[in-house]
């Protein structure tokens, strides 16, 4: 229980770092270009749960995969059972 259990408390952690800093690019790049409202955007982080639901009953798997596979990235050794390298 404790590496399944770990391994997706850990993707959620790599995905929220992951949305965080793709968030913050998306302001700056909405300041650079003179937006009076650049905090303004589509993005929303989903819940913990949304996430566990997407990655474990996903529509497509092939998408569900790229998508793990983006959060992963640099971090490969810490999920070798998701064989995402």
């Amino acid at each position: 229980m404790d590496g399944p259990l770990n391994s997706m408390d850990r993707l959620y952690e790599l995905y929220q770092q992951n949305f965080l800093r793709l968030r913050s690019s998306v302001i700056e790049a909405n300041r650079s270009h003179g937006s009076q409202h650049p905090e303004k955007t589509w993005m929303e982080l989903i819940s913990k749960e949304e996430f566990n639901e997407l990655l474990t009953k996903p529509m497509d798997p092939k998408v569900a995969k790229r998508w793990i596979k983006r959060i992963v990235r640099g971090h490969e050794e810490e999920f070798p059972e998701l064989l995402v390298a």
